[in-house]
């Protein structure tokens, strides 16, 4: 509210009339601003300046836009610079949040960006979407009806169908890996059964699944299940085989093995001329280890005790009937 007073009809001065509330909000800042004076008295007057312009505009910010001119007037004659108004540094706003773009909007983009990239670009951006899930089959990429017993056996939620170039794809690289394991379980197990008839002729994986895909031959179980054979006996050779050759080796290399064999021959003697018990031990010792004095001698016996582990399961890895 403003009064103008007047002398013989002429104005002589305008008066700002504050309220009790905008006199306490007045005397309130006013005095933070001369704390603000005190404290900072030994620094440099622009730095001085800023705290105060800082402590204005903060609290001019509960102040109505339309009434802070009037504020800063009354604050003002409370601190008189030169008849000049001090002028807060305008509040930092806020940048816009920007709008949500839709699904489409970011396809529409894409679809403008990709057509201007080489293509192969193209092609990297096309199997990163395939591989997100975004682009499972091209246009008239042909698919497979499968049975529900497949679909769940290959993993397939419902509603997906596999794609037929996909799945001749991954087919190959199986009958590959598994041909290329039965080789590897065939050669090892010659290794391990020289003499065994089975090993004589290892059926070929590729050219029976050959067969089977073609329509030659019914199934390919008696070749699958031979694999799963040779593997399963691997497996065994490996989870058992070890401990095996390490308790056959304590039965008869161990101190406690030596010295019964040699308290059981009675070799040993008081005598000037005869060897004590503990130079017959060493002697017996030395005497076995030339079974397993070279590498090759330490394969062998460990490839005997392996095969002999197989034999005890049975060569599929199960226990013999």
């Amino acid at each position: 509210m403003e009064v103008r007073l007047r002398w013989n009809g002429s104005p002589i001065d305008t008066v700002t009339v504050l309220t009790e509330q905008e006199i306490s909000w007045i005397s309130e800042v006013a005095g933070r601003l001369r704390l603000i004076q005190a404290d900072t008295v030994a620094a440099a007057p622009e730095q001085r300046r800023e705290y105060l312009m800082e402590e204005v505009a903060r609290n001019l910010e509960t102040v109505a836009p339309a009434q802070r001119k009037r504020y800063l007037e009354a604050l003002l004659s409370r601190f008189p610079v030169a008849g000049q108004i001090i002028e807060p540094a305008p509040a930092a706003t806020s940048p816009p949040i920007p709008e949500p773009v839709s699904a489409d909007q970011l396809l529409a983009q894409l679809l403008v960006v990709a057509s201007e990239l080489p293509q192969e670009k193209r092609n990297q951006l096309s199997k990163r979407l395939a591989a997100a899930g975004l682009a499972p089959a091209p246009p008239g990429a042909p698919t497979l009806e499968i049975p529900e017993e497949l679909r769940k056996a290959l993993g397939l939620g419902a509603g997906l169908q596999p794609r037929l170039d996909r799945l001749a794809q991954l087919g190959g690289i199986l009958i590959e890996m598994v041909h290329r394991l039965n080789d590897r379980a065939v050669d090892t197990m010659r290794d391990l059964f020289p003499k065994n008839p089975l090993l004589e002729r290892p059926p070929d994986f590729r050219l029976a699944a050959t067969q089977f895909l073609t329509g030659e031959s019914e199934s390919v179980d008696a070749q699958v299940r031979m694999v799963s054979s040779f593997l399963g006996s691997l497996l065994v050779a490996l989870q058992g085989g070890g401990k095996d050759f390490g308790r056959h080796y304590l039965e008869k290399y161990s101190p406690s093995a030596i010295l019964e064999v040699v308290e059981s021959e009675k070799q040993f003697g008081l005598l000037p001329w005869q060897q004590t018990k503990h130079e017959c031990c060493w002697s017996k010792y030395v005497d076995l280890a030339k079974e397993i004095s070279t590498p090759d001698l330490i394969d062998r016996k460990i490839k005997e005790r392996l095969a002999a582990f197989v034999k005890q399961w049975g060569l599929g890895g199960q226990p013999p009937s």
